[in-house]
């Protein structure tokens, strides 16, 4: 018995919920759909539809104020550093109570290794050469005015990726709400019709939907198996996967074909396939089969040809 199972990825719900309100549109008058009617269904898709793109719009933005921040970080650790080399004439290159006094933690004079390390040490060698402007120097691009203004800048790059953070996780919140809601109501309408349409009524594909009379797609095989055989030949396993009563094979030969192409049908979960240029690396997948149609490719397994 087929089922109707509404599909994990966003992307193939959305387009069954178009299936869905399009049948609704000819059919849910004669049908006398009650409770998921169109004027329910579609406003649901629409606002799914919307909160995905307000959350992915979300992230894009969340990405790039995240690359904010860390040019931010990369040109404050350019400052500290140019700071390291400048200070080093002062104080030597080992660490001590002046290196501390210029923000460096006891016992080191290396560049911070986190970003959280290099932007409070920032806001130290801003007050340190604020107080010590004779160990500034223009030339190297050591004073306090530069060192404000990498703090500074990464301080509100900080604030935007945080912001940003916020509201992407507000829009994932929206999202998963109007999506659950979507669901609901296709699962809603799904039951509507189990109840008015007969299990073998053509009128069920009219929904984008399967007819529970029929015969369900075979699920694809889980693993495959390729090992170089005699004669040039290629031997070929997979697992018995559910519901298939029958497999193709297919197989991309690198350097010569541009994709897959089927070359055997079986009805056993196992296969010889002869005659393969030899030396050649020879990719293989296989599909199962039944009269409900046919399932995606399972996993590609690889072999060369000896």
């Amino acid at each position: 018995m087929a089922s109707n199972r509404l599909p994990e990825k966003l992307d193939l719900l959305f387009a069954l919920g178009e299936d869905m309100c399009d049948g609704l549109t000819q059919h849910e008058t004669p049908l006398q759909v009650k409770q998921n009617t169109e004027s329910v269904l579609r406003p649901a898709l629409a606002a799914a539809r919307a909160a995905e793109t307000t959350y992915g719009n979300c992230k894009v933005i969340k990405k790039n104020a995240n690359l904010a921040v860390t040019a931010a970080d990369a040109a404050g650790k350019t400052f500290i550093t140019n700071a390291r080399k400048r200070l080093s004439k002062f104080f030597g290159e080992a660490a001590s109570t002046e290196w501390e006094s210029a923000g460096w933690p006891p016992g080191t004079t290396a560049v911070p290794r986190t970003q959280d390390e290099r932007f409070d040490l920032l806001a130290s060698l801003k007050a340190y050469f604020t107080g010590h402007a004779a160990h500034e120097s223009a030339d190297m691009e050591v004073t306090a005015a530069l060192a404000d203004a990498a703090h500074t800048t990464i301080s509100n790059a900080r604030a935007t990726l945080g912001q940003k953070i916020t509201e992407s996780g507000q829009a994932k919140v929206a999202r998963d709400n109007a999506e659950a809601n979507l669901r609901k109501r296709m699962t809603g309408l799904i039951d509507e019709l189990t109840i008015l349409l007969a299990a073998d009524d053509p009128l069920w594909h009219a929904f984008g939907l399967n007819r529970p009379a029929d015969e369900e797609t075979p699920e694809a095989p889980s693993f495959t198996t390729a090992l170089a055989g005699p004669n040039h030949s290629l031997l070929v396993d997979w697992d018995d996967s559910l519901r298939a009563t029958r497999w193709r094979v297919w197989i991309k030969i690198i350097g010569v074909d541009t994709d897959f192409h089927a070359v055997l049908t079986v009805t056993e979960s196992d296969a010889t396939i002869p005659n393969l240029p030899p030396a050649a690396t020879v990719e293989v997948r296989v599909t199962s089969v039944n009269d409900a149609g046919e399932s995606a490719p399972g996993p590609v397994a690889s072999a060369v040809i000896s």
